[in-house]
């Protein structure tokens, strides 16, 4: 297990990735502030995100809705740092 930290620009980078293979063009072209929907992007898109998601980051459970909630990579990348940190540190949370 890498036990590097996780940073946010890695958590945009994977979802700039993950749209660029979605629907076949180079990361550079995938503007971070467009909607998933300009590139074409659907509930089964949605599907292939959320796994990919989970496997690089190791969480779970992720709502089915997650990228309508959050419809562009800077969108989901900051939802999904918010997520992965209060899984990390619950008892900050707490202590607000």
């Amino acid at each position: 297990m890498n036990d590097t930290p996780v940073t946010i620009d890695d958590v945009r980078a994977v979802l700039v990735n993950a749209v660029a293979t979605e629907v076949s063009i180079p990361s550079a072209d995938v503007a971070t502030d467009q909607p998933f929907t300009s590139y074409g992007l659907d509930s089964m898109a949605a599907l292939v995100f959320a796994v990919e998601i989970e496997e690089s980051f190791g969480l779970s459970d992720l709502p089915v809705n997650l990228l309508w909630d959050y419809p562009t990579v800077e969108a989901l990348t900051g939802a999904l740092w918010q997520l992965m940190n209060a899984e990390l540190a619950p008892s900050a949370a707490e202590n607000k």
